[in-house]
């Protein structure tokens, strides 16, 4: 048996004895639930979300454009699944952001070879996902980060395009966020 097949059998399990034991003993199933809104409240306190631009500088990222000399790097969070969870983003291992959905970063970069790093806040750093881009002079991508809900835990998935009109309008409505100054 397979450790996802295996995992899923216990969740079962663990859902009946659940049952059984919450129709027999209703108290107990009250103590039960306990564990699972400080499972809630951890989740939400291990978010640390960037702080939001003013709404001039988020209407010129918008416009999905890099500086002169650079190439730009955006990455956008929108949708249902794990909305109020935070999401870090690292981009070659040096500029770092957390938001929720709804929000997107941007980061003018040199042109060439970058790695993107997402991973849920309340994850282990094993389930961090990554991407690389190349990008010359100019060009920009955005980065849609998508996630995959999964029996136990989800997984991300990025949702590449380099269309400026396709990238302009899913920002469209977007907040966005500021890098996180780096730890001294």
């Amino acid at each position: 048996m397979n450790s996802s097949t295996r995992n899923t059998v216990l969740i079962a399990a663990a859902i009946l004895v659940g049952l059984v034991l919450g129709f027999q003993f209703p108290m107990l199933g009250l103590l039960l639930l306990i564990p699972v809104l400080a499972f809630v409240v951890i989740v939400f306190l291990r978010n640390k979300g960037g702080a939001d631009a003013d709404e001039s500088l988020a209407a010129e990222a918008r416009k999905f454009t890099a500086s002169e000399g650079k190439a730009a790097i955006y990455v956008m969070r929108k949708g249902f699944v794990a909305g109020q969870q935070g999401m870090n983003v690292t981009i070659d291992g040096g500029m770092t952001s957390q938001f929720r959905t709804g929000r997107f970063v941007k980061a003018d970069v040199e042109p060439g070879e970058h790695t993107i790093t997402a991973q849920m806040a309340s994850q282990t750093k094993g389930t961090a996902e990554t991407h690389a881009v190349t990008l010359a002079e100019g060009e920009c991508v955005l980065l849609d980060v998508k996630m995959n809900v999964g029996a136990l835990q989800g997984s991300l998935s990025y949702e590449e395009s380099r269309n400026a009109a396709e990238a302009r309008a899913k920002l469209a409505g977007l907040k966005l966020v500021l890098w996180s100054e780096p730890e001294t």
